[in-house]
């Protein structure tokens, strides 16, 4: 996780490291259970090291993949653990699953001790708002069959470690028109 964490932020001194290891927490997760459930205020950031996680939303009561993360990745709910607000998103282990994680209270309180794990917090939170803006400029300016090729040229794991299902909530569109796209790319 520090190699990890390390290509995204630079290198940490070793002080420092050991200082923000101290408050990571050993978690295991089985395929199928929520980690987070939706309405609970996020308070944690989760350390995948090992599995797959999608988070999702209930629209009109249909549920709807927003993100999908697979190991190694840092991420949480970022609105509401900054806000304390309810979170309006659920995570769920698509695979069985391996984390360190982190209370966000003790990573704030680390920020005071650490110029350098700040910069972590910082630049997670910067990874999440790059990744959020992407994926909102991919649903403006693609449609759907562009919106799956782009998945299959950056994203090809999560076409393969995820339900064409969810990956079809996440595109906007119906199971049934992913199958009838996939037909069109595979016949070209």
């Amino acid at each position: 996780m520090r190699q990890y964490i390390e290509q995204i932020t630079g290198l940490l001194p070793d002080e420092d490291w050991n200082l923000y290891q101290q408050h990571l927490k050993v978690w295991k997760a089985k395929k199928g259970q929520t980690i987070l459930p939706l309405g609970k205020t996020c308070q944690t950031i989760w350390h995948m090291t090992k599995g797959a996680v999608r988070k999702l939303e209930v629209d009109n009561g249909i549920e709807k993949t927003t993100h999908f993360y697979v190991a190694p990745k840092i991420f949480t709910v970022l609105h509401s653990a900054l806000t304390g607000e309810p979170s309006d998103l659920a995570i769920i282990c698509e695979e069985d699953c391996e984390f360190l994680t982190l209370d966000i209270e003790k990573l704030q309180n680390l920020y005071q001790k650490s110029i350098y794990i700040e910069r972590v917090g910082r630049r997670m939170a910067e990874e999440e708002f790059i990744e959020e803006f992407s994926m909102r400029r991919m649903f403006l300016k693609l449609d759907a069959l562009q919106r799956y090729e782009y998945m299959e040229q950056k994203h090809p794991d999560i076409l393969m470690r995820f339900q064409l299902k969810d990956v079809a909530t996440f595109l906007g569109i119906t199971p049934e028109t992913l199958s009838r796209l996939r037909k069109l790319r595979f016949s070209v």
